[in-house]
């Protein structure tokens, strides 16, 4: 079931299938310099790429604010107090700010990044180990739970929750903060197996109120948003996890948390889920954890055992996947060769198709497939597209009011203008059936049936000969606004 693909099997459907499950899509030139690599160079270039951080800075975001001074108003004049108040708002628009551009920053290293399958295991990993930017409010804690996640992606499982569980986002997103020796709080100790880890009924409510005792200590530092122990919360009594009974300490309960069976099952799953097809067969789940377990839970040999399978190419598994919205933003750019629309356009569009970077619904993440589809969100992803290929200035500024906060300096609803003499040049436009194919490949990655090729063949007909850009442009977003292109 995970045997290898025979390299014989390897061709360009099943490269573009590669870059669009451990990437973001690509032009044809892409896919067809990763279908040259030859099947398992181009696996291990993509689960070994290169380092891209200094390509990437760090976006603009202040030090953690200290509002009390500010809140406090008792002995001030109707002045005093009203420039206060102003001081608070302005501060409080800088956060706004900060938080789109760390968005931005983000969706920009997904569309440009070398290291595509490390931003797809960020994308992955931020949907398992949730924080919402509605409750943590700091940018800096944003940008740095998305660096440890980053940092981790391919790495050790437990070292990635070790981590996770001293990120200062994550304290404060699950209460950890409220977590006090004299009274615990089991926010983050529930969420930690019931999702992070094992799954629901793989514990009890004794393991979870037994494993909160042991966070009482993790805290954050205000000042630097950074994390710290604080020596007089520890609970040092006695504790009994999983049968188990010591003085543990937070890293003693994740270890205990990895020896169980379900927890490599729990994450094998997930990522099979993400990166191939839904409901896989128990047997293959097995096998998966069965790797994830022999290498102590390193990522990197479970992603390469999953990316090199036959099953990964299987029909189950090849366009079956509805494009998640961030998916389908990013791939649109790469597949048109542009720029992202970024500022508030990108962080709106992405808010109203139901998956914006930060803001997932709940602890729980995105529930993803099927769901990312219905009426409205469809609706929005055929007008996006039109706005896209368009250039269509009054709509793009419409879906800008409809948000909250302020652009990204300077680039607030721009982006390149899709290059449509070089996706399709004048020898190709003038051969309907090869212009339909060419355009098939570079949107859809595989070849249309007839009946599928025939309403793009009619709508060049309608247009009595006129190849111009405008005729180019229309067709592209008819095939943007199918059901077809909202798969891959």
């Amino acid at each position: 079931m995970l045997t290898p693909l025979p390299a014989s099997e390897w061709d360009l459907t099943k490269a573009a299938h590669l870059l669009n499950r451990a990437g973001f899509g690509g032009a044809p030139a892409e896919i067809e310099a990763l279908h040259r690599l030859g099947f398992e160079t181009a696996v291990e270039q993509l689960i070994n790429g290169p380092d891209d951080a200094a390509a990437f800075p760090k976006p603009e975001t202040s030090g953690p604010q200290d509002y009390s001074a500010i809140r406090n108003m008792q002995g001030l004049t109707d002045e005093e107090r009203k420039k206060k108040v102003q001081e608070l708002q302005k501060q409080q628009q800088g956060k706004e700010h900060e938080l789109l551009g760390v968005v931005n920053w983000w969706l920009d290293r997904m569309r440009h990044s070398p290291n595509q399958l490390r931003e797809k295991m960020t994308l992955f990993w931020h949907g398992n180990f949730t924080t919402s930017l509605q409750k943590v409010r700091e940018p800096l804690g944003i940008w740095q739970q998305n660096e440890t996640l980053r940092q981790n992606a391919l790495g050790n499982f437990g070292t990635m929750t070790k981590a996770i569980a001293r990120d200062p986002a994550m304290i404060f997103y699950l209460d950890t903060q409220q977590n006090h020796k004299n009274h615990p709080n089991e926010n983050f100790a529930r969420e930690l197996m019931e999702l992070f880890t094992l799954g629901i009924g793989n514990y009890t409510e004794e393991d979870i109120q037994q494993a909160a005792r042991t966070f009482t200590c993790y805290k954050i530092d205000p000042r630097t948003m950074s994390f710290r122990m604080v020596d007089y919360e520890r609970d040092d009594g006695e504790k009994k996890f999983f049968g188990r009974t010591g003085n543990f300490t937070a890293d003693d309960v994740i270890d205990m948390i990895l020896e169980k069976p379900a927890c490599a099952a729990h994450i094998s799953k997930k990522l099979w889920t993400f990166f191939a097809y839904e409901d896989p067969a128990p047997a293959l789940v097995d096998q998966l954890a069965q790797t994830f377990r022999n290498n102590h839970y390193e990522i990197r040999p479970l992603m390469r055992t999953i990316l090199r399978s036959e099953e990964f190419y299987s029909a189950d598994a090849i366009r079956s996947q509805v494009k998640s919205p961030v998916q389908w933003f990013v791939q649109t750019a790469r597949e048109l060769e542009i720029d992202l629309p970024q500022g508030q356009f990108a962080f709106n569009t992405l808010r109203g198709l139901g998956q914006l970077p930060f803001l997932p619904p709940s602890v729980k993440g995105w529930d993803g497939g099927k769901a990312w589809i219905n009426a409205s969100t469809l609706l929005m992803r055929y007008n996006t597209a039109g706005i896209v290929m368009g250039g269509d200035p009054d709509r793009m500024r419409m879906m800008m009011r409809n948000g909250q906060g302020q652009g990204a300096e300077g680039n607030d609803g721009k982006s390149a203008t899709p290059d449509v003499a070089k996706i399709a040049p004048a020898e190709l436009r003038a051969d309907p059936k090869a212009l339909v194919d060419a355009l098939a490949f570079r949107f859809f990655q595989t070849k249309l049936t007839p009946k599928e090729a025939a309403i793009f063949l009619k709508y060049l007909e309608d247009q009595h000969g006129d190849t111009s850009d405008q005729t180019i442009r229309g067709l592209i977003q008819l095939m943007m606004s199918t059901p077809e292109y909202q798969i891959t």
